[in-house]
């Protein structure tokens, strides 16, 4: 049986994956909003919107990614608790 900490960090990094190839292709491929990208980078929106649009590219990257990964690992952990 696998610790509910490690599944939720795998989650959490596949998460992190989403959030680079939505941003990713939305950047660099097509200049439009791709359904769902909104709920898919939910957690990286809310992260990303206690800073000014001034900021930097490097550390606003960091801050989608970190919040990539939290809400996701909040997510899913709570899911593997409340499934015990």
């Amino acid at each position: 049986m696998h610790s509910p900490y490690k599944l939720a960090t795998l989650f959490a990094v596949f998460g992190m994956l989403i959030g680079i190839a939505a941003f990713m292709f939305n950047y660099y491929l097509i200049p439009v909003t791709l359904p769902g990208y909104e709920i898919l980078l939910a957690p990286a929106m809310l992260a990303l919107s206690f800073f000014s649009e001034e900021t930097y590219f490097t550390p606003k990257m960091i801050i989608l990614l970190s919040g990539q990964f939290v809400g996701y690992f909040i997510v899913a952990f709570t899911f593997l608790a409340i499934k015990k």
